[in-house]
Protein backbone atom coordinates (compact mmCIF):
# COMPACT_ATOMS: atom_id res chain seq x y z
CA UNK A 1 0.00 0.00 0.00
CA UNK A 2 1.41 3.40 -0.94
CA UNK A 3 2.02 6.21 1.50
CA UNK A 4 -0.64 8.84 1.74
CA UNK A 5 1.06 11.65 -0.19
CA UNK A 6 -0.23 14.46 2.02
CA UNK A 7 -2.05 14.66 5.34
CA UNK A 8 -5.74 15.29 4.77
CA UNK A 9 -6.63 18.41 6.78
CA UNK A 10 -10.34 17.99 6.19
CA UNK A 11 -10.25 15.52 9.07
CA UNK A 12 -9.49 17.97 11.90
CA UNK A 13 -7.06 20.57 13.22
CA UNK A 14 -4.66 17.83 14.35
CA UNK A 15 -3.85 17.22 10.68
CA UNK A 16 -2.29 20.68 10.32
CA UNK A 17 1.39 21.26 10.95
CA UNK A 18 2.54 24.54 12.53
CA UNK A 19 2.60 26.35 9.19
CA UNK A 20 -0.89 25.12 8.38
CA UNK A 21 -2.27 26.27 11.73
CA UNK A 22 -0.60 29.66 11.28
CA UNK A 23 -2.23 30.04 7.86
CA UNK A 24 -5.61 29.03 9.28
CA UNK A 25 -5.35 31.55 12.12
CA UNK A 26 -4.28 34.27 9.70
CA UNK A 27 -7.21 33.48 7.41
CA UNK A 28 -9.56 34.18 10.30
CA UNK A 29 -7.82 37.43 11.22
CA UNK A 30 -5.60 36.13 14.00
CA UNK A 31 -1.98 36.98 14.75
CA UNK A 32 1.06 34.66 14.47
CA UNK A 33 1.46 34.31 18.26
CA UNK A 34 -2.14 33.13 18.45
CA UNK A 35 -1.29 30.20 16.18
CA UNK A 36 1.23 29.03 18.74
CA UNK A 37 -1.36 29.50 21.49
CA UNK A 38 -3.70 27.31 19.46
CA UNK A 39 -1.01 24.62 19.24
CA UNK A 40 -0.49 24.76 23.02
CA UNK A 41 -4.20 24.36 23.75
CA UNK A 42 -4.62 21.45 21.35
CA UNK A 43 -1.57 19.44 22.37
CA UNK A 44 -0.21 20.61 25.71
CA UNK A 45 -3.60 21.18 27.34
CA UNK A 46 -5.69 18.71 25.34
CA UNK A 47 -8.47 21.07 24.27
CA UNK A 48 -11.07 19.21 22.23
CA UNK A 49 -13.60 21.99 21.55
CA UNK A 50 -13.83 25.78 21.23
CA UNK A 51 -14.42 26.21 24.98
CA UNK A 52 -11.01 24.69 25.65
CA UNK A 53 -9.18 27.37 23.65
CA UNK A 54 -9.35 29.68 26.62
CA UNK A 55 -7.09 32.64 25.92
CA UNK A 56 -7.99 33.01 22.25
CA UNK A 57 -10.57 35.67 21.39
CA UNK A 58 -14.04 34.14 21.24
CA UNK A 59 -14.56 35.31 17.67
CA UNK A 60 -11.33 33.69 16.51
CA UNK A 61 -11.77 30.37 18.29
CA UNK A 62 -15.40 30.03 17.20
CA UNK A 63 -14.46 30.74 13.58
CA UNK A 64 -11.63 28.20 13.64
CA UNK A 65 -13.68 25.39 15.15
CA UNK A 66 -16.62 26.19 12.87
CA UNK A 67 -14.21 25.55 10.01
CA UNK A 68 -13.02 22.17 11.32
CA UNK A 69 -13.26 20.16 14.55
CA UNK A 70 -10.12 19.98 16.67
CA UNK A 71 -10.23 16.19 16.66
CA UNK A 72 -11.90 14.07 13.99
CA UNK A 73 -12.06 10.87 16.09
CA UNK A 74 -13.88 9.94 19.28
CA UNK A 75 -13.70 7.24 21.94
CA UNK A 76 -16.48 4.73 21.27
CA UNK A 77 -15.71 2.20 23.98
CA UNK A 78 -13.19 1.47 26.74
CA UNK A 79 -12.56 -2.15 27.77
CA UNK A 80 -10.65 -2.78 31.00
CA UNK A 81 -8.78 -6.01 31.59
CA UNK A 82 -8.41 -7.71 34.95
CA UNK A 83 -4.69 -6.85 34.89
CA UNK A 84 -5.38 -3.10 34.47
CA UNK A 85 -4.77 -2.94 30.71
CA UNK A 86 -7.30 -0.74 28.92
CA UNK A 87 -8.29 -0.95 25.25
CA UNK A 88 -9.76 2.14 23.58
CA UNK A 89 -11.95 1.72 20.53
CA UNK A 90 -11.88 4.91 18.47
CA UNK A 91 -14.42 5.89 15.82
CA UNK A 92 -13.00 7.80 12.85
CA UNK A 93 -14.62 10.49 10.73
CA UNK A 94 -15.54 8.05 7.94
CA UNK A 95 -17.10 5.40 10.18
CA UNK A 96 -13.99 3.20 10.40
CA UNK A 97 -12.62 2.14 13.79
CA UNK A 98 -9.16 1.51 15.25
CA UNK A 99 -7.89 0.29 18.60
CA UNK A 100 -5.18 1.51 20.96
CA UNK A 101 -4.12 0.03 24.30
CA UNK A 102 -2.93 1.47 27.62
CA UNK A 103 -0.58 -0.95 29.41
CA UNK A 104 0.34 -0.04 33.02
CA UNK A 105 3.33 -1.59 34.77
CA UNK A 106 4.39 0.08 38.02
CA UNK A 107 5.08 3.74 37.30
CA UNK A 108 5.44 3.01 33.59
CA UNK A 109 2.43 3.46 31.31
CA UNK A 110 2.84 2.38 27.69
CA UNK A 111 0.37 3.31 24.97
CA UNK A 112 0.19 1.04 21.92
CA UNK A 113 -1.19 2.90 18.90
CA UNK A 114 -2.26 2.02 15.36
CA UNK A 115 -0.95 3.40 12.05
CA UNK A 116 -3.51 2.02 9.58
CA UNK A 117 -7.14 0.89 9.52
CA UNK A 118 -6.48 -2.85 9.43
CA UNK A 119 -3.19 -4.39 8.39
CA UNK A 120 -1.74 -5.54 5.03
CA UNK A 121 0.96 -7.83 6.47
CA UNK A 122 -1.28 -10.90 7.09
CA UNK A 123 0.86 -12.73 9.64
CA UNK A 124 -0.80 -16.13 10.04
CA UNK A 125 -1.01 -15.80 13.83
CA UNK A 126 -2.31 -12.21 14.09
CA UNK A 127 -5.88 -10.86 14.23
CA UNK A 128 -4.96 -7.46 12.78
CA UNK A 129 -4.61 -8.66 9.21
CA UNK A 130 -7.60 -11.01 9.07
CA UNK A 131 -9.70 -8.49 7.14
CA UNK A 132 -6.93 -6.73 5.24
CA UNK A 133 -6.23 -3.01 5.28
CA UNK A 134 -8.73 -0.24 4.54
CA UNK A 135 -6.51 2.84 4.47
CA UNK A 136 -3.66 4.71 6.10
CA UNK A 137 -4.30 6.87 9.14
CA UNK A 138 -3.58 10.56 8.73
CA UNK A 139 -0.92 12.14 10.94
CA UNK A 140 -3.69 13.71 13.03
CA UNK A 141 -5.48 10.39 13.52
CA UNK A 142 -2.23 8.87 14.80
CA UNK A 143 -1.65 11.75 17.23
CA UNK A 144 -5.27 11.78 18.40
CA UNK A 145 -4.83 8.29 19.84
CA UNK A 146 -2.35 9.81 22.29
CA UNK A 147 -4.64 12.73 23.08
CA UNK A 148 -7.61 10.45 23.75
CA UNK A 149 -5.50 8.11 25.87
CA UNK A 150 -4.13 11.04 27.86
CA UNK A 151 -7.71 12.15 28.55
CA UNK A 152 -8.52 8.63 29.71
CA UNK A 153 -5.54 8.60 32.06
CA UNK A 154 -6.73 11.85 33.64
CA UNK A 155 -10.24 10.40 34.07
CA UNK A 156 -9.14 7.00 35.38
CA UNK A 157 -6.56 7.86 38.03
CA UNK A 158 -8.93 6.40 40.61
CA UNK A 159 -8.75 3.11 38.69
CA UNK A 160 -5.03 2.74 39.34
CA UNK A 161 -3.49 3.96 36.08
CA UNK A 162 -0.13 5.77 36.48
CA UNK A 163 -0.17 9.56 36.32
CA UNK A 164 0.98 9.93 32.72
CA UNK A 165 1.84 8.09 29.53
CA UNK A 166 5.57 7.37 29.68
CA UNK A 167 6.07 5.42 26.45
CA UNK A 168 4.41 5.05 23.05
CA UNK A 169 4.79 1.98 20.84
CA UNK A 170 3.49 1.96 17.26
CA UNK A 171 2.56 -1.72 17.39
CA UNK A 172 -1.22 -1.67 16.94
CA UNK A 173 -3.14 -2.10 13.71
CA UNK A 174 -1.11 -1.62 10.54
CA UNK A 175 2.42 -1.59 9.14
CA UNK A 176 3.83 1.82 10.17
CA UNK A 177 6.52 2.02 7.49
CA UNK A 178 3.88 1.71 4.76
CA UNK A 179 2.49 5.00 6.09
CA UNK A 180 5.86 6.63 6.59
CA UNK A 181 5.05 10.21 5.60
CA UNK A 182 2.16 10.48 8.04
CA UNK A 183 4.05 8.53 10.70
CA UNK A 184 6.98 10.94 10.48
CA UNK A 185 4.69 13.96 10.86
CA UNK A 186 2.83 12.38 13.78
CA UNK A 187 6.01 11.43 15.68
CA UNK A 188 7.40 14.94 15.20
CA UNK A 189 4.22 16.32 16.76
CA UNK A 190 4.45 13.89 19.68
CA UNK A 191 8.02 15.05 20.35
CA UNK A 192 7.30 18.79 20.03
CA UNK A 193 8.52 20.32 23.30
CA UNK A 194 5.85 23.00 23.09
CA UNK A 195 3.13 20.40 22.65
CA UNK A 196 2.95 16.80 23.87
CA UNK A 197 6.70 16.79 24.61
CA UNK A 198 7.37 13.04 24.57
CA UNK A 199 11.05 12.20 24.17
CA UNK A 200 12.02 10.37 20.97
CA UNK A 201 13.71 7.65 23.03
CA UNK A 202 10.32 6.85 24.58
CA UNK A 203 8.80 5.99 21.19
CA UNK A 204 9.27 2.61 19.47
CA UNK A 205 8.06 1.72 15.98
CA UNK A 206 7.47 -1.92 15.06
CA UNK A 207 7.79 -3.09 11.45
CA UNK A 208 7.52 -6.37 9.59
CA UNK A 209 10.42 -5.38 7.37
CA UNK A 210 10.70 -3.25 4.17
CA UNK A 211 14.48 -2.60 4.12
CA UNK A 212 14.34 0.57 2.00
CA UNK A 213 11.76 2.13 4.30
CA UNK A 214 13.81 1.14 7.34
CA UNK A 215 16.70 3.06 5.79
CA UNK A 216 14.43 6.04 5.11
CA UNK A 217 13.30 5.90 8.73
CA UNK A 218 16.94 5.85 9.83
CA UNK A 219 17.62 8.90 7.66
CA UNK A 220 15.37 10.96 9.97
CA UNK A 221 18.25 10.64 12.47
CA UNK A 222 15.90 10.64 15.43
CA UNK A 223 16.31 8.47 18.51
CA UNK A 224 13.16 6.43 18.00
CA UNK A 225 13.37 2.77 18.92
CA UNK A 226 12.90 0.21 16.15
CA UNK A 227 11.44 -3.28 16.60
CA UNK A 228 11.65 -5.74 13.71
CA UNK A 229 8.99 -8.47 13.69
CA UNK A 230 11.24 -11.31 12.56
CA UNK A 231 9.49 -14.45 13.93
CA UNK A 232 11.95 -16.78 12.19
CA UNK A 233 15.54 -16.52 10.98
CA UNK A 234 15.11 -19.05 8.15
CA UNK A 235 13.63 -17.57 4.98
CA UNK A 236 11.15 -20.32 4.11
CA UNK A 237 9.71 -20.52 7.62
CA UNK A 238 9.42 -16.74 7.83
CA UNK A 239 7.59 -16.72 4.51
CA UNK A 240 5.11 -19.26 5.90
CA UNK A 241 4.50 -17.10 9.00
CA UNK A 242 4.49 -13.76 7.14
CA UNK A 243 3.10 -14.55 3.66
CA UNK A 244 3.61 -10.99 2.40
CA UNK A 245 7.32 -11.05 3.28
CA UNK A 246 9.50 -10.22 0.28
CA UNK A 247 12.99 -9.41 1.54
CA UNK A 248 15.37 -12.17 2.69
CA UNK A 249 16.07 -12.29 6.41
CA UNK A 250 19.72 -11.32 5.86
CA UNK A 251 18.63 -8.15 4.06
CA UNK A 252 16.25 -7.23 6.88
CA UNK A 253 18.97 -7.69 9.47
CA UNK A 254 21.39 -5.55 7.44
CA UNK A 255 18.79 -2.76 7.27
CA UNK A 256 18.24 -3.06 11.02
CA UNK A 257 21.99 -2.88 11.59
CA UNK A 258 22.08 0.26 9.43
CA UNK A 259 19.38 1.76 11.67
CA UNK A 260 21.53 1.02 14.73
CA UNK A 261 24.63 2.54 13.14
CA UNK A 262 22.81 5.73 12.12
CA UNK A 263 20.76 6.31 15.29
CA UNK A 264 22.71 4.50 17.99
CA UNK A 265 19.48 2.79 19.08
CA UNK A 266 19.66 -0.94 19.69
CA UNK A 267 17.13 -2.79 17.52
CA UNK A 268 14.69 -5.28 19.05
CA UNK A 269 13.87 -8.43 17.10
CA UNK A 270 10.39 -9.71 17.93
CA UNK A 271 9.58 -13.41 17.74
CA UNK A 272 6.03 -14.62 18.32
CA UNK A 273 6.53 -18.19 19.52
CA UNK A 274 4.18 -20.87 18.18
CA UNK A 275 4.25 -24.39 19.63
CA UNK A 276 6.11 -26.84 17.36
CA UNK A 277 6.36 -24.24 14.59
CA UNK A 278 9.18 -21.83 15.47
CA UNK A 279 9.99 -22.70 19.09
CA UNK A 280 12.26 -25.67 18.35
CA UNK A 281 15.99 -25.90 19.14
CA UNK A 282 16.84 -25.52 15.45
CA UNK A 283 14.84 -22.30 15.32
CA UNK A 284 16.79 -20.89 18.26
CA UNK A 285 20.05 -21.98 16.60
CA UNK A 286 19.09 -20.17 13.40
CA UNK A 287 18.41 -16.96 15.36
CA UNK A 288 21.78 -17.24 17.07
CA UNK A 289 23.55 -17.65 13.73
CA UNK A 290 21.66 -14.75 12.12
CA UNK A 291 22.13 -12.28 14.97
CA UNK A 292 25.58 -13.28 16.23
CA UNK A 293 27.70 -10.23 16.90
CA UNK A 294 24.81 -7.77 16.55
CA UNK A 295 23.98 -5.27 19.28
CA UNK A 296 20.34 -6.15 19.74
CA UNK A 297 17.64 -7.68 21.95
CA UNK A 298 15.37 -10.58 21.07
CA UNK A 299 11.87 -10.17 22.47
CA UNK A 300 10.07 -13.51 22.75
CA UNK A 301 6.27 -13.28 22.64
CA UNK A 302 4.38 -16.51 23.43
CA UNK A 303 1.41 -16.52 21.05
CA UNK A 304 -1.88 -15.06 22.27
CA UNK A 305 -4.82 -17.12 20.90
CA UNK A 306 -7.08 -15.42 18.36
CA UNK A 307 -10.65 -16.29 17.36
CA UNK A 308 -10.86 -17.32 13.67
CA UNK A 309 -7.29 -18.68 13.73
CA UNK A 310 -7.12 -22.45 14.10
CA UNK A 311 -4.31 -24.94 14.18
CA UNK A 312 -1.84 -22.89 16.25
CA UNK A 313 -0.96 -23.31 19.91
CA UNK A 314 0.73 -21.20 22.57
CA UNK A 315 3.93 -22.96 23.70
CA UNK A 316 4.18 -24.27 27.24
CA UNK A 317 6.14 -22.11 29.67
CA UNK A 318 8.89 -24.75 29.93
CA UNK A 319 9.36 -24.63 26.15
CA UNK A 320 9.63 -20.83 26.20
CA UNK A 321 12.16 -21.03 29.04
CA UNK A 322 14.27 -23.56 27.14
CA UNK A 323 14.21 -21.40 24.00
CA UNK A 324 15.27 -18.37 26.03
CA UNK A 325 18.11 -20.27 27.70
CA UNK A 326 19.42 -21.45 24.35
CA UNK A 327 19.47 -17.91 22.96
CA UNK A 328 21.21 -16.55 26.06
CA UNK A 329 23.78 -19.36 25.92
CA UNK A 330 24.37 -18.33 22.29
CA UNK A 331 25.26 -14.80 23.36
CA UNK A 332 21.98 -12.98 22.70
CA UNK A 333 20.21 -10.55 24.99
CA UNK A 334 16.64 -11.83 25.50
CA UNK A 335 13.40 -10.60 27.04
CA UNK A 336 10.06 -12.42 27.29
CA UNK A 337 6.89 -10.36 26.93
CA UNK A 338 4.25 -10.84 29.58
CA UNK A 339 0.69 -11.54 28.46
CA UNK A 340 -1.37 -8.40 29.12
CA UNK A 341 -5.02 -7.65 28.36
CA UNK A 342 -5.83 -11.01 26.75
CA UNK A 343 -9.23 -11.23 28.46
CA UNK A 344 -10.24 -8.13 26.46
CA UNK A 345 -8.51 -9.10 23.19
CA UNK A 346 -5.98 -6.35 23.90
CA UNK A 347 -2.82 -8.48 23.98
CA UNK A 348 -0.15 -8.56 21.28
CA UNK A 349 -1.62 -9.91 18.04
CA UNK A 350 -5.25 -9.65 19.16
CA UNK A 351 -6.12 -6.15 17.89
CA UNK A 352 -8.41 -6.10 14.88
CA UNK A 353 -10.98 -4.15 12.92
CA UNK A 354 -13.82 -3.96 15.43
CA UNK A 355 -16.72 -3.91 13.00
CA UNK A 356 -15.23 -6.66 10.84
CA UNK A 357 -14.72 -8.79 13.94
CA UNK A 358 -18.42 -8.60 14.76
CA UNK A 359 -19.79 -9.49 11.33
Amino acid sequence: MADTAEPRPEHGLTDFDDAGLAALVARHGGKPFQARQLTHWIYRHGASDAAGLRNLPARLRDAIVADLPIRSSRVVEVSRSADGTEKLLLGLHDGETIESVLIPEGERLTLCISSQVGCPVACVFCASGLDGVRRNLSAGEIVEQVLHARDRVAEARHGGLPARITNVVVMGLGEPLLNLANLEAALARLCDEEGIGLGARRITVSTSGHPERMRRFAALRRSYGLALSLHAAEDQLRKELVPTARAPVAELIEAAQHYFEITGREVTYEVVLLADVNDRPQDAAALIDALHGRTCTVNLIPWNPVDRIDGLRRPEAARVDAFERQLVAGGLNVTVRRQRGSDRDAACGQLRLHRAAET
